[in-house]
């Protein structure tokens, strides 16, 4: 017995960028089985899903999270550069426990799936009690506890625990990274014993990377020409690391950047909320793997990665002074394909393709937004959002239904996050 999504518009993102106006897709088990003409593909036994009026697309991938912060929405808009050199303090931090923290992951996790996000590449402290929490959402994940020299024993003792516990295969739902801090904040020590054991584990790492002056000063004062120089020399420039932000990089490094094939997450509103600065992303498109990032709710609010992705072609457009970059075409592979190499994992998902995991989303066609429908790639990076969202599948599982969470509440999940941190008013 299979799932079949029965005559969806459907964006594939393949080699090709297929756009089918009416196709099935049958669903067996985690596993997209086949594609083809409306009305073809269902058998007795089916479970058949009307996607007569939607478009279908690949689940949105998002390269760089910090989702159990998500309390922190509105607590520092509008602070200077400076405000935020002193490690990323947020006013009021101190009052939030790992219980909050795993809390306000739930609740974005939620955010995350009713957005249309299958996957989120999420680091922070406490992993290791956050992570399983990611986990039970359903929605696919990689996750790394944050190491730095400040705590260096403990971190490692619990990054190995989330190591052993999800390991580093991403057939795995969820599955495990490593994930220094930032190159200020780990020592080249830290960053080569990084190296070494994400040879020996087989982890990707993530780390931010020329995300400010300061970062990159620090780095400097180390003795190294730049961020990209400190990758070099303790043994990160490679395509298995996740580098995110890179807004301070030089010219020469950037030019220098597509030869060690680092991937790189960009999240634009982050960027340009905190700095005021974005990446030349126009320059590196299709050079390097790029997909798209929230980053946390305190440098950005939002959790919609289609507006990302939008502000990512606008703001790149200007940065590029030409109107014809970024295509749709290219902001719609970065939202999904993209994303996917990013993360090591686009064997297994970022476009629709059958032996490909069903991490799909169906978008209401019906929606004012959604018409007319000239052009649905157009549609979906430049008016569509999370509004749309109707059905939400990871791994053939549906997440979403009908724009409500199969195994969550968005209100009752909405009235606990309100007040965390805080008694009820």
């Amino acid at each position: 017995m299979a799932t079949v999504l029965l005559g969806a518009a459907v964006l594939t993102v393949d080699a090709d960028n297929r756009f089918l106006p009416s196709a099935d897709i049958r669903i067996a088990g985690r596993t997209i089985e086949a594609i083809g003409a409306s009305g073809t593909l269902a058998r007795p036994g089916d479970t058949v899903i009307d996607c007569s009026e939607t478009l279908v697309t690949p689940g949105l991938i998002n390269v760089h999270t910090h989702a159990a912060t998500a309390f922190f929405r509105g607590l520092a808009d509008d602070r200077p550069r400076a405000f935020w050199s002193a490690g990323y303090a947020v006013p009021g931090q101190e009052r939030f426990t790992v219980a909050d923290h795993v809390l306000s992951v739930r609740a974005a996790c939620a955010e995350f799936l009713l957005n249309g996000v299958t996957c989120i590449a999420d680091r922070l402290g406490d992993m290791d009690k956050i992570a399983p929490a990611i986990e039970q959402s359903g929605i696919r994940a990689i996750v790394g506890h944050t190491l730095s020299d400040a705590r260096a024993p403990a971190d490692w003792k619990t990054a190995e625990a989330v190591l052993e516990r999800f390991g580093t295969d991403p057939a795995r739902r969820v599955s495990a990274g490593i994930a220094p801090h930032a190159l200020d904040s780990c020592s080249d020590a830290l960053l080569r014993e990084v190296a070494r054991r994400a040879e020996k584990t087989g982890a990707r790492v993530f780390i931010h990377v020329a995300q400010s002056e300061p970062e990159v000063a620090a780095v400097r004062k180390r003795g190294h020409a730049g961020a990209l120089a400190c990758l070099e020399a303790t043994g990160l420039a490679r395509p298995s690391t996740v580098a995110a932000h890179a807004i301070y990089l030089t010219a020469a490094e950037f030019a220098a950047w597509p030869r060690h094939g680092i991937p790189i997450a960009h999240c634009p509103a982050s960027n340009l909320k905190i700095e005021a600065r974005t990446l030349p992303l126009a320059e590196l498109i299709g050079r390097v793997p790029i997909g798209l990032g929230t980053d946390w709710t305190v440098t950005n609010n939002s959790m919609d990665l289609l507006a990302e992705a939008r502000l990512a072609a606008l703001a790149g457009k200007m940065r590029a002074d030409d109107p014809e970059a970024l295509t749709v075409q290219q902001m719609v592979r970065m939202l999904t394909i993209d994303g996917a190499r990013v993360l090591g994992i686009d064997r297994l998902t970022g476009s629709i393709e059958a032996g490909k995991r069903a991490d799909l989303v169906v978008f209401d066609a019906n929606r004012l937004e959604a018409t007319p429908a000239h052009d649905m790639a157009s549609n979906l990076v430049y008016s569509l959002s999370p509004r749309s969202v109707r059905d939400v599948m990871v791994d053939g599982e549906l997440m979403v239904h009908g724009g409500k969470l199969t195994r969550d509440d968005e209100t009752t999940l909405a009235r606990s996050h309100r007040y965390v941190g805080r008694a009820p008013a």
